[in-house]
């Protein structure tokens, strides 16, 4: 969703000036066409294939309103040579209508796209920015239908049998790198290979991963620097205090202690790649029953209060969805939940646990309930049958 390593919503006319001036091609993640047609069921279809197409491929963006360059057989060469007035004038309902149809007519649905429309003095142009996909390929349902595309420098193809199998194993590599991520990222931290003052006795880890995490980088976090300062704050679990904050070679991080200044119990970690870390040593206290606990609602509302914060803050500095988010536990064996009506004291029965990851596919989504299954897998751990989440 990016033209010139800038975001669809902050493109301005000098930007589509560029493609001109500098006759840049078509390609795999950028599409023109001179107008747009959404009236007859056709228009629609082929309205889908290219949406659907760009977000199976490496995602992009289409521009409307840009004549191509023709070659002597009068095709199109995919150079851009004019603007081309796309005539609308209220964007609110063309946005609408665009948003309508995609999310009724796709499956999975794409969400998240990015529309703008930039006004030239040749005419206005209209961008839609399409996520890569992090999870399985979209199909077109529009009518009936039931076609899987993807696109290649010159335009959009049909999948076939092999194509499709492909992607849906691609589907499994890239959570399969998220979980080595998690599995390595933990072990660089209880070893103490990146914070060596950090308190590991017990540990709990927050991660939220985006599936773009690969290919992502944030190139200035001194854009958003008050930002982040304000809004990374430390697990907070009962209480909260102050924080500091600091640039480091993995990214931008906030911090703080308990007890002993010296010694880190809580940190946020922003990664470079858009990855959001959040760890606490705090998690873990005195229980009435004579062993190390934890309260169990209150580190749910709490896991959940501070997911809701990091989707907040990761939107603002324009990370694309969808993500992985999961939570985990190191060094708990023996250590219990504290719970309303708990007269059995089971005990975790492992140092370590990762709880599977749950996919969000959008900003939009209830975080409660989306967290919901695992939580579920918390409290079946102590014994019972489901978490108090409704």
């Amino acid at each position: 969703m990016y033209l010139f390593e800038t975001r669809v919503d902050n493109l301005k006319s000098d930007d589509i000036k560029r493609l001109l001036v500098n006759q840049i091609q078509e390609n795999k993640i950028l599409d023109y066409k001179m107008e747009i047609k959404l009236q007859k069921d056709a228009d629609k279809k082929e309205f889908l294939y290219d949406v659907t197409a760009m977000y199976n491929t490496d995602g992009g963006c289409i521009i409307y309103g840009i004549e191509e360059e023709k070659d002597e057989n009068g095709k199109n060469t995919g150079k851009p040579l004019n603007i081309v007035d796309l005539g609308f004038e209220n964007s609110d309902n063309l946005f609408q209508q665009i948003e309508d149809i995609i999310n009724t007519s796709t499956e999975p649905r794409i969400s998240q796209i990015l529309l703008k429309d930039i006004e030239l003095e040749e005419g206005k142009v209209l961008v839609i920015g399409i996520p890569k996909r992090a999870n399985l390929p979209s199909m077109v349902t529009y009518k009936g239908s039931n076609k899987f595309y993807k696109r290649r420098n010159s335009g959009k193809f049909p999948v076939d049998t092999y194509e499709l199998n492909q992607m849906f194993l691609q589907n499994q590599v890239i959570a399969e790198k998220v979980k080595d991520f998690r599995k390595r990222r933990i072990e660089e931290v209880i070893s103490l290979e990146t914070i060596p003052n950090l308190d590991v006795d017990t540990s709990f880890f927050i991660h939220i991963i985006p599936s773009s995490f690969l290919e992502h980088r944030i190139s200035d976090f001194e854009n958003y620097e008050n930002d982040l300062k304000i809004k990374m704050q430390p697990f907070s679990y009962g209480y909260s205090d102050g924080w500091r904050h600091m640039y480091n070679i993995d990214g931008f991080m906030t911090f703080s202690s308990s007890n002993n200044i010296r010694v880190t119990s809580k940190y946020n970690q922003l990664f470079r790649n858009g990855i959001y870390e959040i760890y606490s040593a705090n998690v873990f206290f005195d229980t009435f029953h004579g062993k190390m606990g934890f309260d169990g609602p209150d580190l749910m509302n709490s896991t959940i209060e501070h997911i809701e914060k990091s989707l907040e803050l990761l939107e603002r500095i324009k990370i694309d969805p969808p993500f992985f988010i999961s939570f985990s536990f190191r060094n708990v064996r023996g250590k219990i939940m504290n719970r309303e009506g708990a007269y059995i004291i089971p005990e975790f029965t492992k140092d370590n646990i990762d709880f599977p990851f749950i996919q969000i596919a959008s900003y939009d989504e209830d975080i409660r309930k989306s967290m919901k299954p695992n939580f579920d897998i918390l409290w079946q751990i102590f014994g019972d049958s489901k978490s108090p989440i409704n």
